[in-house]
């Protein structure tokens, strides 16, 4: 009896032992030739695939986010028949199709559609704020929070990507990929005319008839001393480059840690031109130029969502109206609320901050809600008549 019990056990190992070899050196998987298939076709997941593109730009599908899952086969086969012709406007069909072992098919039929002018909705991933359907006020300020907290931080300054790298990118000039556009200025500068201590001799050059040293470094739009978050290590909001823009040096000095507001509203002292076309104003205030307005009311508006004081924050960001003067003070606050919301409106949301959005996602994992969806800040905080 005992040797029948070995003689079993040395069979069963001899069958597992071929079952295990042909699956792994053959790729066969020996059990379901013998194991009738349910005849379910696989599962594809599709990813992150764009659904639109803009008209004579590159579409291209990355085939390693295309896979596919079977209930009964371990192995399916992944085919993606079709092209998109982005110099036509219109509709094109990607043909994807999964088979497992057993010839069991699964077919989707992807639709493309190449358009005019530039949308923006094309980059939010399916799903992404599917969860905040019918909500305003708090309750949708916290249901955003949720979506974008949790992003991959990045250092300040490193041997690896970093906030340089970062804003090289997303700051990268269109019309010359060796510079950045700087924020404030509006100028283009190389991008390796990054603030140093010795710039390099092609620093120095002509802009508007001045001949200067010109250096680019990195603004924190909302400064970082409003809520002292000015630790590089702690990393979080220091290093959030979705408020983090390529400014001038010398305009980023001017900006410093002033509150944003409209220097030209009838009710203001101390104005005084500083170039490009941004003001400082009264004790302790700066007026952006028109082209960036928009851009800066909702940069500010996504760090008072994104940060709420929660673990990890290590601050609690709040949009003001009537902002401190106190160039001194720490408290987490800035504004004017009722400007940044007109500028909003003033200056609506533009290519470049669609693309920038983009790229800082690609890095950070997360998004500027009032980007994708502009028509958010007023279901959040109204608008600047609620103010006056």
């Amino acid at each position: 009896m005992k040797k029948s019990r070995n003689a079993l056990g040395i069979i069963v190992l001899i069958i597992a032992g071929i079952i295990f070899g042909a699956e792994y050196f053959l790729n066969v998987n020996l059990i379901t030739k013998f194991i009738i298939d349910d005849q379910n076709a696989p599962e594809i997941t599709i990813g992150d695939l764009p659904s639109k593109v803009v008209i004579n730009t590159p579409y291209t599908i990355n085939e390693d986010e295309i896979t596919c899952e079977d209930d009964h086969d371990r192995f399916c086969e992944v085919d993606i028949d079709g092209q998109v012709d982005t110099s036509i406007v219109g509709e094109y069909t990607i043909i994807i199709s999964a088979t497992d072992s057993s010839g069991n098919e699964e077919i989707i039929n992807f639709i493309v559609e190449v358009v005019e002018g530039f949308d923006g909705s094309f980059y939010i991933p399916t799903g992404y704020y599917s969860d905040i359907e019918g909500l305003t006020g708090e309750a949708l300020k916290d249901a955003l929070n949720d979506i974008i907290t949790g992003h991959t931080e990045y250092p300040y300054t490193d041997d690896d990507t970093d906030v340089w790298d970062i804003l090289r990118d997303a700051d990268e000039d269109p019309d010359n990929p060796n510079n950045v556009m700087t924020f404030y200025s509006g100028i283009s500068l190389p991008k390796d005319c990054q603030d140093t201590n010795t710039p390099p001799e092609f620093c120095t050059m002509e802009i508007n008839g001045e001949m200067d040293t010109y250096e680019w470094n990195r603004e924190h739009i909302w400064s970082k001393s409003r809520g002292d978050f000015s630790n590089a290590s702690d990393l979080g909001a220091y290093t959030d480059t979705h408020h983090l823009v390529a400014a001038e040096r010398t305009m980023n000095s001017i900006k410093n840690n002033r509150m944003y507001e409209d220097c030209h509203d009838g009710d203001d002292t101390n104005i005084e031109d500083r170039g490009y076309g941004n003001y400082t104003c009264n004790e302790w205030s700066f007026e952006p130029r028109d082209e960036v307005k928009g851009d800066v009311a909702r940069m500010i508006f996504y760090m008072a969502v994104r940060y709420e004081g929660e673990e990890g924050d290590l601050v609690d960001l709040e949009v003001i109206n009537d902002a401190l003067e106190d160039r001194d003070s720490k408290l987490p606050f800035y504004g004017d609320l009722d400007d940044l919301l007109r500028w909003h409106l003033e200056d609506p949301v533009s290519e470049w901050e669609i693309l920038r959005n983009q790229t800082i996602y690609e890095y950070q994992g997360n998004r500027n809600p009032f980007i994708d969806l502009p028509e958010l800040v007023e279901m959040i905080w109204g608008t600047s008549e609620d103010y006056n």
